[in-house]
């Protein structure tokens, strides 16, 4: 694990500069990577503030920051929301500790693609993930994953239930791996459909101490990272559309409990109008 520097108390959350990798095999082959800046955050020492610093805070107004209500259902502290979305699943024991792997506001801007919570018992073994995936239309699905108690690497298979990409409905099964944690991170989501991988995509990256000289270095690193996801996003969808030719599909109403759906602004609602033109373009020139 990393640790922080100076004689203080060892912690376990981290900066992780990763790199996330997505890989398309139908209708069309497509692939990117992209440097990504993602936390790996022991919700014990985040809550009690220990990650605190000038550039980085819980709950507060920072270059960096965490907001618990940026995640999951409901009022309470992050680990109390974790808590209460692993109870109905049978995991009544709290887990001894709780890693959360997201991507961390920067100016109070946020758009989380996916963020998992990492649950273990007292000698080390997964015992759960809480899977939060947020797609472009204002709404988030909690896939709340457990197993027997069991060391890395682990894995689940499920159905999917949530809308995320315009070019994939909202049917197949999801393959969610978390491979490593702590020293390393790497956590694998793939889909299958009939029994065949349509969809790769990895987060992997070496974690080094949350300090402020870190984070610096970090940012003039990767200035942009934190802000490119969205547009990074579009202009895939683009590359898909105009050069690979992907039709997108129409979007279904949510009709699982597990998906939160937030009031749709404008910028929601011209999405959709946009994926609709789209559908008519493409039909036009198939014709």
């Amino acid at each position: 694990m990393s640790a922080a520097s100076g004689h203080g108390p060892r912690v376990r959350s981290s900066l992780v500069n990763a790199s996330v990798f997505h890989r398309r095999m139908t209708p069309r082959k497509h692939a990117f990577a992209y440097p990504m800046v993602t936390l790996q955050l022991d919700l014990d020492e985040l809550e009690s503030g220990a990650n605190n610093s000038f550039l980085f805070g819980y709950n507060s107004r920072r270059l960096l920051s965490v907001r618990p209500s940026d995640y999951l259902r409901g009022e309470g502290a992050l680990r109390q929301k974790v808590e209460r979305e692993l109870r109905p699943q049978g995991l009544v024991e709290p887990p001894h500790r709780i890693t959360l792997v997201t991507m961390p506001r920067l100016c109070g801007y946020i758009f989380n693609p996916v963020s998992f919570f990492l649950c273990f018992e007292p000698q080390g073994a997964l015992v759960a993930c809480v899977t939060e995936v947020h797609n472009t239309f204002g709404e988030v699905h909690i896939y709340p994953l457990v197993c027997a108690a069991q060391k890395l690497p682990v894995e689940w298979r499920f159905q999917k239930s949530f809308f995320v990409s315009p070019f994939f409905d909202a049917e197949g099964e999801y393959r969610v791996a978390v491979l490593d944690e702590g020293s390393d991170l790497h956590v694998e989501v793939d889909l299958f459909k009939s029994g065949s991988q349509v969809f790769a995509s990895s987060l992997q990256g070496s974690p080094i101490a949350l300090t402020t000289p870190n984070i610096i270095k970090t940012l003039i690193r990767f200035p942009l990272a934190l802000l490119l996801t969205m547009p990074r996003i579009h202009f895939q969808a683009l590359m898909l559309f105009l050069r690979a030719r992907v039709t997108p599909v129409t979007k279904p109403d949510p009709i699982s409990p597990y998906t939160i759906r937030s009031q749709q602004n404008i910028i929601h609602k011209f999405r959709l109008w946009l994926l609709s033109q789209m559908r008519r373009m493409r039909q036009k020139s198939d014709q």
